[in-house]
């Protein structure tokens, strides 16, 4: 009996040997070990230090990137936030999961998310969102016992510093406990305006500084003037005038609308109304009065409207690192209040973005310099940050060159957790180092009209990048190992190589059979009025 005791000790011990050597742990090791997931919306990896050629100062994920494994070439297969963020957490390509758009409400497949699988195994599960494109009525909170998504009373989304205001309270209050987390930020998103920036429009009532707005922040803005009998003027001066002579409007007021106007007379003076449908807009340059003419008694005069402002191409830009910048100083924030915890022993934290970002790399379909994600495929839309930081792992400060996928994001955490991966996960655990990549891997694109100009597919494979877009039956091939910025087509050169004929028929095909079983996208009032404020549709 004493020798069959002594070999089942040896037995056991080998198994926690091989264990620990293939990179798994024993299921009671994750009792210490919490989850940290952040995600970057619209941040584009080129725009990361430790990933690009410092067009923004960002030392606090840098430094991350130092401590943990930075996997330099990661894609998205959507430039859409929503599709996005479910196919994270299900390791599933949009289209498997019939999500095309923001603005659909959410039907989860049988299989679980990664938040549910968490959540089942004991740890406390809380996500904070700060777009409105993910809140819970669009359902990618199963499985979070907290879901905090409010958002600000006049625009759809949270900065940075308002999301850490939830955040850090929680892990105040919960840093004791086993948790999985989600921190959505999404301060690089458009409007490119963080809290930083002075106001832009002064807004005079009569002979009186009413208000300074910051009209950029493109909040509902809601202007309550009290008009005396007779004349009144409401004069609105640009503090931000072009930077150079310029005839075009600087800045508008979308959606314009008064109340308590009966009976007034409204004259317009330095500007010019304008409509787009049945939108009411009120444009101007350098400044625009409204003389108004109060034929009865004293009354308040209520203007609702959304202000924009009209940025040269430069200005959009430097907007968008200041926003980097800025998201930056949170994750600063986030990490001290971490290290005040001491969890960073103990928690495995991710940064990965969502999609990317044009910001005129490119031109748009009417031959504008073109700001923005959803239309198209190119890396800059759907390269993103991917940093790793695990403190039990073997291999920190490693880069790993070879392509990856968002949708390896779970499967990793899975895996890291020494937890069984889901077989419906299309995703690959993620290595901590060099390895030999599969040269046969296809990772597949998709972007979906209404929100896209229209229905685009596309395949990376080795060196090939091909992207096909149905309705123009156009397809074109770039090679961003020679060509990073994905300016020179090549497919008429190289249509009839071997690799790159097997491509084309694997995307033509699967976005054939995609379109074939593709529903007709919906959305209700709610979700159209907050894309338009986001300014994903018109």
């Amino acid at each position: 009996m004493a020798d069959e005791g002594w070999m089942v000790t040896l037995l056991y011990a080998l198994l926690i040997v091989l264990l620990l050597g293939s990179g798994c742990r024993p299921a009671e090791n994750d009792q210490q070990r919490n989850v940290i997931l952040i995600t970057l919306d619209t941040q584009r990896a080129d725009y990361i230090g430790a990933l690009g050629d410092q067009k923004a100062h960002t030392p606090h994920i840098d430094g991350f990137a130092r401590r943990g494994i930075v996997y330099e070439n990661a894609f998205s297969p959507i430039p859409i936030t929503l599709p996005a963020h479910a196919a994270l957490f299900f390791s599933l390509p949009p289209h498997a999961l019939q999500i095309y758009n923001n603005g659909q409400i959410f039907t989860s497949p049988e299989s679980p998310s990664l938040a549910e699988i968490f959540h089942r195994r004991g740890f406390l599960t809380a996500a904070f969102v700060s777009l409105g494109v993910l809140k819970a009525r669009f359902k990618l909170d199963e499985g979070f016992e907290t879901y905090w998504d409010r958002q600000h009373p006049r625009r759809w989304y949270r900065t940075a510093g308002e999301v850490n205001d939830r955040v850090i309270p929680w892990l105040q209050g919960n840093h004791d406990r086993r948790f999985f987390l989600w921190i959505h930020y999404s301060d690089p998103h458009d409007p490119y305006a963080p809290p930083s920036l002075p106001p832009d429009l002064r807004v005079w009532h009569n002979d009186a500084v009413h208000r300074e707005i910051c009209v950029r922040r493109r909040e509902d803005l809601k202007l309550e003037f009290l008009l005396h009998p007779g004349d009144n003027h409401i004069t609105f001066e640009c503090l931000l005038p072009f930077p150079s002579t310029r005839q075009d409007y600087r800045i508008s007021f979308n959606d314009i609308a008064f109340q308590n106007s009966e009976h007034l007379e409204i004259f317009l003076e330095g500007g010019d109304w304008l409509t787009r449908g049945d939108s009411r807009i009120l444009a101007f340059t350098d400044k625009a009065v409204l003389r108004i003419v109060n034929p009865g008694p004293a009354r308040e005069l209520v203007m609702s409207t959304q202000g924009n402002i009209n940025l040269f191409p430069s200005e959009q830009a430097d907007g968008y690192r200041q926003e980097v910048e800025y998201l930056d100083g949170e994750i600063g924030r986030l990490t001290q209040t971490l290290q005040s915890l001491a969890l960073l022993e103990n928690t495995i934290v991710v940064l990965v973005g969502d999609h990317g970002e044009g910001l005129g790399d490119y031109y748009g379909p009417n031959n504008e310099v073109y700001f923005g994600h959803i239309h198209y495929l190119r890396d800059v839309y759907l390269r993103i940050p991917l940093i790793v930081y695990d403190p039990a792992s073997r291999m920190a400060s490693s880069r790993i060159a070879d392509p990856v996928s968002l949708l390896d994001v779970a499967p990793t955490l899975l895996r890291k957790m020494g937890w069984r991966v889901p077989r419906s996960h299309t995703g690959r655990p993620l290595p901590d180092s060099g390895y030999t990549p599969d040269r046969n891997r296809l990772l597949f694109e998709e972007t979906y009209s209404p929100e896209a100009f229209a229905d685009r597919f596309g395949g990376r494979r080795a060196s090939w990048h091909l992207i096909y877009t149905p309705a123009q039956k156009s397809i074109r091939l770039f090679r961003p190992g020679a060509d990073p910025a994905e300016t020179v087509d090549v497919y008429p050169q190289f249509r009839h190589d071997p690799e790159v004929r097997k491509l084309t028929d694997e995307v033509v095909r699967r976005a054939r059979k995609i379109r074939a079983s593709k529903p007709v996208v919906r959305l209700d009032e709610e979700s159209r009025r907050m894309l338009k404020s986001l300014g994903y549709i018109r």
